[in-house]
């Protein structure tokens, strides 16, 4: 029942709301030359992009991060970038609720304890997976979805974007904002893709 409902709420917001994907991360210049996804991101524990996204994976319940997982990479890759974005909600700017940087090729996914902060390194905004995480709305690891009350459902999307050289983070802040990612990805993008949830605040 959810799957059809989450269906229905996508394809409402997808013709209602279409002028917000110009807020999406990857609407920006950097992907003038890769407009559209080729790497297939899933979401084993919640299901097709477009399922609706249940209560442990929000703010209303435990605010687990959906694991995701892609296939082998391309040998032109050499890192990948993950950023988690609302641009649904009633304002003139997506909603950063995560930016992951310097993720390794070698990684075909990431889990809930990869979010973890390690506490063990030397390098600030580690996290257990092996790589950084930037500056959100709130300022934590990351924002669970919390959509405004009655403001229908909004789309949750995940991006994974292939780098083919490694980000300069001597030129970013600590933490990193997404502007920076924005600017140290230009001219690297190797290729992208996204897995989408769905949630509404009822």
């Amino acid at each position: 029942m959810r799957c059809h409902y989450a269906v229905a709420c996508l394809l409402l917001i997808a013709g209602a709301h279409a002028w917000r994907h110009a807020k999406l991360f990857t609407s920006s210049a950097a992907f003038n030359d890769h407009p559209f996804p080729t790497i297939a991101v899933e979401c084993p524990e919640l299901g097709a992009s477009g399922t609706y996204i249940d209560n442990d994976h929000t703010s209303e319940g435990a605010g687990l991060i959906p694991a995701l997982a892609w296939p082998a990479p391309t040998d032109d890759t050499v890192e990948y970038v993950l950023i988690s974005e609302d641009p649904d909600a009633p304002i003139p700017e997506s909603i950063i609720h995560g930016i992951y940087f310097r993720i390794s090729r070698d990684k075909t996914g990431v889990q809930h304890p990869d979010f973890r902060i390690n506490k063990k390194s030397w390098e600030p905004y580690m996290l257990r997976g092996g790589f950084k995480y930037g500056k959100n709305r709130q300022d934590t690891v990351y924002v669970p979805p919390t959509p405004y009350f009655g403001d229908g459902p909004h789309r949750y999307f995940f991006e994974l974007i292939a780098l083919n050289d490694s980000i300069d983070t001597d030129r970013m802040s600590s933490p990193a904002t997404v502007q920076e990612i924005k600017r140290e990805i230009t001219g690297k993008v190797a290729g992208w893709g996204e897995w989408v949830g769905v949630f509404e605040h009822r």
